[in-house]
């Protein structure tokens, strides 16, 4: 019976040593998620910066522009009654200047969307964290239990 004993507490110290080992490896797989995730938080919140003083730089010159456009609606009257003739001339600069701005408003619509593709990306790593997490939960649950003894078993 002690030998038995003995051999099942040899058995279980084995087991408890493995299970320290693979919670260890856990933790240090955790960890490399963590710091990995961190590295790329503040590479978006660069992103995120940078495409802020994008936009702030894209409103001012809406701004400015939409002041010069204001300022010059008079001499673009008198241009296009000087033009009044050649309408083709007009309508193709007007063409060219909503194609630019047409293009100019997509090249940011696209870093928009970019950008909202890198928030899908966190989102994913974060659940992907709460995953391992929850994974942690299961392995610290496991490793609080005891299992019962033969004695106990027998009382029982």
């Amino acid at each position: 019976m002690i030998s038995e004993c003995g051999s099942e507490t040899s058995f279980l110290a084995e087991e408890l040593l493995e299970l320290q080992g693979r919670w260890s490896e856990t933790e240090a797989m955790l960890t490399a998620v963590k710091d990995s995730h961190s590295v790329k938080v503040s590479k978006l919140k660069v992103a995120i910066g940078e495409l802020e003083r994008d936009l702030g730089k894209t409103v001012s010159s809406l701004l400015k522009e939409k002041k010069a456009r204001k300022a010059k609606s008079s001499e673009v009257r008198r241009l296009q009654r000087q033009i009044e003739g050649d309408a083709g001339l007009a309508s193709r600069r007007i063409r060219e200047a909503m194609d630019a701005l047409r293009s100019e408003f997509e090249a940011r619509l696209a870093k928009i969307s970019a950008f909202l593709g890198s928030l899908e990306c966190i989102r994913n790593m974060d659940l992907a964290l709460v995953t391992i997490e929850g994974g942690v939960a299961v392995v610290q649950s496991f490793q609080s239990e005891t299992p019962p003894t033969l004695e106990a078993e027998e009382a029982r």
